[in-house]
């Protein structure tokens, strides 16, 4: 009568001579183990040690055996008396059981002392043992009423628990970890983790699998399944997972160690392990030769390996059970989408329960055959639809599955009609004009009909979901993607197909992009293409002004007609008569402010306290009876708009102020922008791969890479990871951030290659007017400074980016600078940069000298380029230059430099990333120039919502100011000065200082790493 058991052990290649030899190597290895630990019939099992082990030379080692194994033994029994499996709870409850069990257990874990026992282990071997006790015909179990086990019974469950933790043993092992040298001080405890990419990446600081298999295999395995197997086949479960903070060791731990032991029934989960063990895809086992006619055993020590097929089994294990464990997930993915971080940990973590049974074998066999689809997307062809779904004639239906690579999907989808509620049918197919012959891949494929349902997304089942959801998903999903559907003649019921509403194109290139809905209007326009996720709220009829410069110097002006269009992204004006061009366009988040004159009203939104008719003249305009809007953006640029209809200027009116200062910047278009991204540009910024790079890494006996973790304990406006002296206490690094404005502590941001001097950066320190000091920031300071400077004898330098005068005016309020007889082998330099008040008045004065004339007759006193000098803007590029060139200098001498300004995140930030500039060539690439913004600028908190006004309507708010666009004309500068230094030019520098104000992505949004 056939077993599980017996299926196991065939697969494995136990069978005929191989399984007899192996059996006797098995009983061999118990008699030689086995003797300690059952003392039936012997009355003291010492005496049986001793005997055993008489000779002198050896009685050493023998009683350290002896109490080792007790120790074993001891592990083993706690487990096996707690052994009692969900819905086969009194099963193992019998010594026969549980003796063999013990044996099967002792001797493996004395074949592998590296590893020994752990919990856990006998759930596996409990499994085995049942499925050679369970047949697969009768379906009867002896259980606790068994008084002898079928013959060689213990050697089989030993030889293919064996096998089995072949493939589960690196699941098992324990990592050792090294700790660094504590401090010699009572408070040397670490509150924060330190992080160091050493081995976890590889050299070239890149995420490859070589470096990903330095981590621990269940760790990695763990990873694997949450962070990029769900990741592809469900993004929409990956990221709540992410939201929550879920990480996967949580739940995947027991899933993989025990091999879903404690999720399913034994009954059920005999067929799960059939699926992984049977598997033709694993490693196959090797089972040492054993000498049936040598009584030497010098054969019992050797132990079977396993010979990998395609992938290392060292941390893959059985390649079906990172897809099982993916098919669990999405079973639970409509649960677990609806619960907070305890329930979803309460459903991954849940054991068997007895009433979800469903008939035996029943969700065991639909989770492998889930698995499988998972592993092999085009295997669901083979597979008929779900159960009880027929056509109008009663026949069942099959399925095809498509594979799509880049591009356009060439299909339309629907809802399906009433028969079918919850799905998605074709409607029809599209052109594809990049295609040979235009036709999309769908129809290409020949394998998709119009009124086929939409059966699964690279094998997971798509059932109750929009086709916006579907559209989400495929823009999340890489290329190439696998989509099954299931024929169906009558997916639309007798509706008219055509006439079905709500319908999408499921397109993610760039073909794709939708044009948002409008009225019938539109169609006198030729509409530039929008971007995806670019929505239109509304169009106006209206006139925009056109300036032209006379042969007197003034302006003439004249009004082109034309609509301009609002969108949740920007708003553009396109004239009437023209090819769809735009004449005009800006992000509406980078409106600074909408002045507006009704000739109706008694009152306007223009300059106070003037007429109607003297408003107009004062915003530009000549006096007349219609509506006026002048457009007042963020980049100085102004535009004037004339408005016939009162209908139509209260829709602009209303609805440019509602997208250009929406109540919360989660309202910005970044959050619905969904572009197409190469894979190459989706790997994010990480500081920890910077810190590599630049060496920070590199001397892990001065520096430390701290983690602040997610809820930045040590400092919420700097990055989660800092660079940190190593010999310094978390204590005493929350002391001295005490001792700085905002919490903002010295912290390195780069050294030099060669002579090791570094840039230190922090706010300005608490010192007020009793001068207070602070050891610990002190300390701080001077560590981050010298310890990897030793040929600097213990001197640096604190530049002070403020002039002396501002710095000394800030104790009145409790801050300052540092005294540096304080801090030993400083020198304190001021390096005069203006304040944030200063430059935004330079700004202003800037913008108004391109303002055009009214007349000729206006006064222009002064010269154009005397006006640009008096509003004091190139003073502000030079004192910034002088100031990061002198950083820079400095640190190129040798000498490390810690430079704050008051707060740090303004001209802090100026200062450092230029001088990074010019000190790293790395920086001067395209792609380091992104991450220098990304890590100065960003990472390190420069208050870009705050600065920029985002979302905000309070045009004289005094925090707002152009810190970044004075960086970015110094970064000009420099490029002017060295043309063949940079692989960049000032069209990406004003693609910057355009989107720092646009919020079109995410990079600029909030003022803080953490915020973001």
């Amino acid at each position: 009568m056939e077993n599980h058991g017996a299926r196991w052990a065939a697969a494995f290649g136990l069978q005929g001579d191989a399984l007899v030899a192996q059996r006797e190597r098995y009983e061999r290895l118990k008699q030689h183990m086995v003797f300690q630990i059952d003392a039936a019939g012997i009355t003291d099992p010492l005496t049986v040690l001793a005997t055993a082990n008489g000779s002198t030379s050896n009685s050493s080692s023998s009683w350290s055996q002896y109490f080792t194994d007790e120790t074993l033994l001891e592990e083993i029994n706690t487990d096996l008396e707690r052994l009692y499996p969900a819905g086969n709870e009194s099963f193992f409850q019998n010594e026969l059981y549980l003796s063999t069990l013990r044996h099967v257990l002792f001797v493996w874990c004395r074949l592998h002392p590296d590893v020994a026992y752990r919990q856990g282990m006998h759930d596996v071997a409990a499994v085995v043992l049942y499925a050679f006790l369970y047949t697969t015909k009768d379906g009867n179990t002896e259980g606790d009423s068994a008084k002898k086990l079928p013959e060689h019974a213990e050697a089989d469950t030993f030889l293919v628990f064996e096998a089995v933790m072949l493939f589960l043993k690196p699941f098992y092992e324990i990592v050792k970890t090294r700790h660094g040298t504590s401090c010699e001080n009572e408070d040397s405890n670490r509150l924060f983790a330190s992080f160091s990419l050493k081995g976890n990446e590889n050299d070239n600081g890149v995420n490859t699998k070589g470096a990903q298999k330095k981590q621990p295999a269940l760790h990695q395995l763990c990873h694997h399944i949450q962070y990029e197997l769900l990741q592809q086949k469900d993004p929409q479960l990956y990221y709540h997972l992410q939201n929550l903070e879920i990480v996967p060791e949580t739940y995947c731990l027991r899933w993989i160690r025990l091999l879903f032991a404690r999720e399913y029934a034994l009954k059920e989960l005999l067929w799960i392990w059939d699926a992984m063990i049977l598997d033709n895809t694993r490693a196959d086992v090797i089972f040492p030769v054993i000498n049936m006619t040598d009584k030497s055993d010098n054969d019992l020590l050797q132990l079977p390996k396993l010979i990998s097929k395609n992938e290392d089994a060292s941390w893959i294990g059985f390649p079906l059970l990172r897809y099982i464990c993916v098919a669990r997930l999405l079973q639970l993915s409509s649960q677990l989408r609806q619960s907070d971080n305890t329930g979803c940990l309460r459903l991954l973590m849940r054991a068997y329960q007895e009433e979800e049974l469903d008939g035996e074998q029943n969700r065991a066999i639909e989770l492998i055959k889930f698995a499988r689809i998972l592993r092999d997307p085009m295997t669901e062809e083979t597979q008929q639809c779900e159960d009880g779904e027929k056509d109008c004639d009663g026949e069942s239906r099959s399925v095809e599955v498509v594979q799509f690579q880049e591009g356009s999907l060439g299909i339309i989808l629907t809802a399906a009609g009433a028969q079918y509620e919850d799905r998605l049918a074709v409607k029809s197919f599209t052109r594809d004009p990049t295609a040979i012959g235009g036709v999309g891949q769908a129809e290409a494929s020949g394998k998709v009909r119009l009124g086929d349902l939409l059966q699964s997304i690279n094998g997971v089942p798509i059932i109750g979901v929009t086709t916006e959801e579907v559209k989400r998903r495929l823009q999340l999903i890489d290329r190439p993607v696998y989509i099954g559907f299931c024929h169906c003649s009558d997916a639309f019921g007798n509706e008219n197909t055509a006439a079905s509403d709500g319908s999408e194109a499921v397109e993610v290139s760039d073909a794709a992009e939708s044009s948002p809905r409008s009225d019938t209007a539109l169609s006198e326009l030729v509409l530039p293409v929008f971007l995806p996720g670019e929505l239109c709220y509304a169009n106006v009829e209206t006139s925009m002004q056109r300036l032209v410069l006379s042969h007197d110097g003034s302006c003439l002006s004249h009004y082109i007609s034309g609509k301009l269009f609002i969108t949740n992204y920007r708003c553009f004006f396109t004239r009437l008569l023209g090819r769809g061009e735009i004449d005009w366009q800006i992000p509406v988040l980078s409106i600074a402010s909408i002045d507006r004159i009704d000739p109706h009203a008694s009152a306007t939104t223009g300059p106070a306290s003037l007429s109607v008719e003297n408003a107009q003249v004062a915003l530009g305009f000549a006096p007349d009876d219609s509506f006026k809007v002048v457009i007042r953006c963020k980049d100085t640029q102004v535009a004037r708009l004339s408005i016939t209809d009162q209908s139509e200027y209260s829709k602009l009116v209303k609805c440019l102020s509602f997208l250009a200062f929406p109540s919360s910047l989660l309202d910005a278009f970044c959050f619905a922008y969904s572009p197409t991204v190469a894979p190459s540009e989706e790997v994010q910024f990480d500081i920890r791969q910077e810190y590599k790079r630049i060496g920070l890494l590199s001397f892990p006996e001065h520096l430390r890479c701290i983690d602040q973790s997610s809820q930045y304990t040590l400092c919420e406006t700097y990055p989660r990871h800092l660079i940190v002296p190593a010999d310094i206490s978390d204590v005493r690094l929350k002391a001295a951030a005490a001792f700085r404005a905002h919490q903002r502590l010295p912290v390195v941001s780069w050294i030099h290659p060669s002579n090791g001097a570094t840039i230190v950066r922090s706010s300005q320190p608490l010192v007020g007017l009793k001068s207070a000091r602070s050891g610990e920031d002190e300390l701080l300071v001077t560590l981050s400074c010298c310890s990897t400077n030793k040929k600097a004898f213990g001197r640096y330098v604190i530049m002070d980016a403020r002039s002396q005068l501002a710095a000394v005016g800030n104790k009145a309020l409790g801050k300052g600078t540092e005294i540096s007889s304080n801090y030993r082998g400083a020198k304190l330099i001021f390096m005069n940069v203006e304040n944030i008040h200063s430059v935004r008045q330079s700004q202003v004065s800037l913008a108004a000298i391109f303002e055009p004339k009214k007349s000729a007759s206006e006064d222009t006193s002064s010269s154009f380029y005397g006006r640009i000098d008096s509003s004091g803007w190139l003073r502000h590029v030079r004192l910034v230059l002088k100031a990061s060139v002198e950083l820079a200098h400095t640190v190129h001498n040798g000498m490390s430099v810690l430079t704050h300004c008051s707060d740090g995140w303004d001209r802090t930030a100026q200062m450092v990333a230029l001088a990074a500039l010019m000190l790293d060539p790395y920086y001067r690439t395209l792609r380091g120039f992104q991450v220098l913004v990304e890590k100065e600028w960003c990472a390190f908190g420069h208050q870009f919502a705050l600065r920029c006004g985002h979302a905000r309507s309070d045009v004289s708010n005094e925090q707002r100011s152009p810190v970044f666009l004075l960086w970015l004309d110094c970064v000009w500068q420099y490029i002017r000065q060295y043309p063949t230094e940079c692989e960049f030019n000032e069209s990406f520098l004003l693609a910057l200082a355009d989107h720092v104000y646009s919020c079109k992505f995410g990079t600029f949004m909030f003022d803080c790493e953490r915020q973001r």
